[in-house]
C-alpha cells in the first residue's frame, strides 16, 4: 500500500462478490465493509435506509464500491416498490450523500440495461433497459451522468464455482439429475476474480480512466449449453443436460443475447479477460483428460 491509495468501502460486503472484493481490497489499502446488519466488524448500512448510516466516516478521497442491490429481475418485477426502494431512491441519496463529501462512487450495474444485442458493441452503444431491475439501474446511473464523482461497472454474469448456474450443474451431476438448459440464452460470462481485480483497479486509478463506463464481460459470448460443455470438460464429467425453450414470460426480465464488449476492461486489467476455460481451470484445478488423454 502507498500513502496515495484511497480508503475503499464496500458495500454490501456479505454478498457474493462484495465478499471477496472486500478480502481482495484489504490487501491493496485500508478497506472497510458494510452489511444490513452490522455484524462481524462490518458497518451497517441499510441501503433502503440510508440516512441511518454515520457519514463522517467517509473523508475526501475515499472511493465507496457500491454492490449491494435486490438483484434477482423477477423478485424487482414482482415486488416493485420495496425494490425500488432499496435499488433507486435509497441508492440515489446514499451516493449523494457520500459524493457531498467528496467521495467517489464506483457503482454496479447490469448489462441488461442495454437490452437485446446480438451484434458486438461496447461503452459507446446507447441503452434500451429491459425488465424492471435494469430500468432501476438506469435510473440511477441517469442520476449522475456527468459527475467526475461516479462511475459505473455494467456487469456480464459473473462465474465462479459458487455462481448459481454452476452451483446448479454441480448438484445435477452429482445427483445423476439431467440439467435443463434454456436455450437461447447468451451472454458475456466473466470471471469473479476478473471483476475483483478490475474494480480495484478502477478505484486505485480513477483519473486514468476517461469513461463514466466500463463493460466488464468477457471475451467470448456463450449460451448456457457453452457454459455447461466447459464445466463438463473441466470438473463434471458426468453431467448430462437437455435444452429447452423458455417460457416466453422468462423473457419479459432477461434479454436473450447480450454480446457485450469493452476495450477499457482490458486496459483495468492489462491483460485480456480470462475465457471461461481459464476461469474454469482456476476455480476447479487441471481439466481431466490431462491424466486421461483420449
Amino acid at each position: 500500500m502507498t500513502s496515495q491509495n484511497p480508503q475503499v468501502f464496500v458495500v454490501g460486503a456479505t454478498g457474493y462478490i462484495g465478499s471477496h472484493l472486500l478480502r481482495s481490497a484489504h490487501k491493496v489499502t485500508t478497506a472497510f465493509g458494510t452489511s444490513s446488519s452490522g455484524k462481524h466488524g462490518l458497518l451497517r448500512l441499510r441501503i433502503e435506509a440510508p440516512s441511518e448510516f454515520d457519514y463522517t466516516q467517509v473523508v475526501p478521497g475515499d472511493v465507496i464500491l457500491l454492490t449491494a442491490a435486490i438483484s434477482n429481475p423477477d423478485i424487482c418485477a414482482r415486488d416493485h416498490a420495496q425494490a425500488w426502494a432499496a435499488n433507486v431512491t435509497g441508492t440515489s441519496e446514499f451516493i449523494h450523500r457520500v459524493i457531498d463529501r467528496n467521495a467517489r462512487v464506483v457503482f454496479f450495474s447490469s448489462d441488461t440495461v442495454y437490452g437485446e444485442r446480438a451484434e458486438e458493441f461496447d461503452e459507446s452503444s446507447p441503452v434500451t433497459p429491459t425488465g424492471e431491475y435494469a430500468v432501476m439501474k438506469h435510473e440511477v446511473e441517469q442520476q449522475f451522468v456527468g459527475n467526475s464523482s461516479f462511475k459505473t461497472i455494467r456487469l456480464s454474469y459473473v462465474f465462479s464455482r459458487e455462481d448459481k448456474f454452476s452451483l446448479y450443474l454441480a448438484n445435477c451431476s452429482a445427483k445423476s439429475i439431467v440439467a435443463e438448459l434454456f436455450h437461447p440464452f447468451l451472454r458475456a460470462i466473466v470471471h469473479r476474480n476478473d471483476v475483483i481485480e478490475g474494480a480495484l483497479s478502477l478505484a486505485m486509478n480513477w483519473d486514468s480512466i476517461n469513461s463514466q463506463i466500463v463493460n466488464f464481460g468477457g471475451p467470448m459470448v456463450l449460451s448456457r449449453i457453452d457454459f455447461a460443455e466447459s464445466l463438463q470438460k473441466i470438473n463434471l464429467p458426468n453431467l448430462h443436460y437437455s435444452v429447452m425453450e423458455p417460457d416466453p414470460s422468462f423473457f419479459i426480465n432477461r434479454p436473450r443475447v447480450i454480446a457485450m464488449t469493452s476495450p477499457i476492461f482490458a486496459k483495468l486489467l492489462q491483460r485480456s479477460p480470462r475465457t471461461l476455460g481459464e476461469a474454469a481451470l482456476m476455480e476447479y484445478g487441471t481439466p481431466l483428460d490431462v491424466y486421461f488423454p483420449s
